[in-house]
């Protein structure tokens, strides 16, 4: 069946996708609209489990720390181990320092999940707020720059040399 630009359009409008995509998909459904927007919708049912699956990882992998401690049990080091492995990116031969340096000195190296720790949903609201924060207190600084602002008209802003 050849599908018209109509129902191309008809498709796109109802679930957002590109012209290439809802035409194969209205030829592959031999042009039946709901069909295919059932099929689209499934698929982006799909991609937003992936987007999760994403999120889940992050999380998971936020929740890791690595903890040094020293013969006595001290603490010496808790951190998460995304800095760690940031470092390690960044400055392979601190890591490798720091890892030998702690087994030369008898501490128990201790990587572990933190149920307290830091998600990704709660660092995007922080940063929301943060953004929210800065927009308020920058438009009271430009409200008070303009109130302290003279008159154009009084020429207090000129310099005269004679």
């Amino acid at each position: 069946m050849k599908v018209t630009l109509e129902q191309i359009d008809e498709l796109r409008n109802r679930v957002n996708v590109s012209y290439e995509e809802a035409k194969s998909t209205l030829e592959k459904n031999d042009g039946d609209l709901i069909k295919s927007i059932i099929e689209l919708e499934k698929r982006r049912g799909r991609k937003a489990e992936t987007k999760g699956s994403f999120t889940n990882f992050a999380n998971r992998l936020l929740s890791l720390k690595l903890s040094v401690r020293n013969k006595d049990g001290e603490t010496l080091i808790n951190i998460p181990l995304v800095l760690v492995l940031l470092t390690f990116i960044m400055a392979f031969w601190v890591v490798i320092f720091g890892l030998v340096l702690a087994i030369l000195t008898s501490c128990k190296i201790k990587i572990y999940k933190d149920k307290n720790s830091m998600n990704v949903s709660s660092l995007k609201k922080n940063m929301k707020d943060t953004v929210d924060k800065i927009k308020v207190k920058s438009e009271e600084i430009i409200v008070e720059a303009e109130k302290d602002e003279p008159a154009e008209d009084s020429g207090d802003n000129e310099i005269i040399i004679e």
